[in-house]
């Protein structure tokens, strides 16, 4: 995991630890279409949430998960 954004990482740890691995174990992919897991992920700021930027277990493809405030 890469942190390049204090908000984002704030709002990440507030998170219980069981419920990020939940959302880390649960990205979609839209080269294997299908369920993944995400990566060598980073976490960015938004205004509604935080975003995981990262990879795909399988393919190494580009993939994102958006987590609500």
């Amino acid at each position: 995991m890469s942190v390049s954004d204090f908000n984002a990482a704030k709002k990440w740890s507030k998170i219980p630890k069981n419920l990020q691995d939940k959302l880390i174990d649960n990205v979609f992919c839209s080269s294997c279409l299908d369920v993944t897991t995400i990566i060598d992920y980073s976490i960015k700021d938004d205004d509604h949430g935080i975003v995981l930027k990262g990879k795909c277990k399988t393919c190494k493809g580009n993939v994102a998960r958006f987590i609500e405030d």
